[in-house]
């Protein structure tokens, strides 16, 4: 069976996510951060992440500045405790949004990939740029190490691998 557990999506940092903050860790001399509330982004910048809000509560905006490149990323609470991600680029331009995503929401052929590889579906997330459609999935199995997926519009597997942090 597989099955979306929403009382663990806080926990769990995705790949990409991790990649994100190590990169900000090896260029701390020239990256800087800090968070922000929605007012005191540049309008650009609010105006872009309010219509991309999707009626939900922006409970902050992180403002990340790395070798001269100014990214704002706004966490939005949304109905069923689901967490939207607004990324946003200095001029206001959308650079990508992820979402927390339902199991039962995903693509058929997305579904159908991540229940043949057994155990539980424990965190999925959507993310687009542009067109382009992206999944990124962590799999519990009992007995062995959490299985953590990326994942095409199409539902075919572009990266895998096991986290042994868990």
């Amino acid at each position: 069976m597989v099955c979306v557990s929403p009382d663990n999506t806080k926990r769990i940092t995705t790949m990409k996510s991790k990649l994100i903050l190590t990169a900000i860790a090896l260029t701390a001399a020239t990256a800087t951060a800090r968070e922000l509330a929605i007012h005191e982004c540049p309008q650009p910048v609010r105006s872009t992440i309010e219509s991309n809000a999707r009626g939900g509560m922006i409970e902050e905006v992180d403002w990340v500045a790395i070798n001269g490149k100014e990214i704002y990323v706004a966490e939005v609470d949304l109905p069923r405790d689901t967490d939207l991600k607004i990324y946003v680029a200095a001029d206001g331009q959308l650079i990508k949004i992820r979402e927390d995503l339902a199991f039962a929401e995903a693509p058929q052929e997305v579904r159908n990939t991540l229940g043949s590889f057994g155990g539980r579906v424990d965190d999925l997330d959507r993310e687009t740029e542009g067109s382009t459609v992206t999944y990124y999935a962590e799999i519990e199995r009992s007995g062995q190490s959490d299985l953590k997926l990326t994942l095409d519009a199409s539902g075919r597997v572009t990266q895998q691998y096991e986290d042994h942090d868990d």
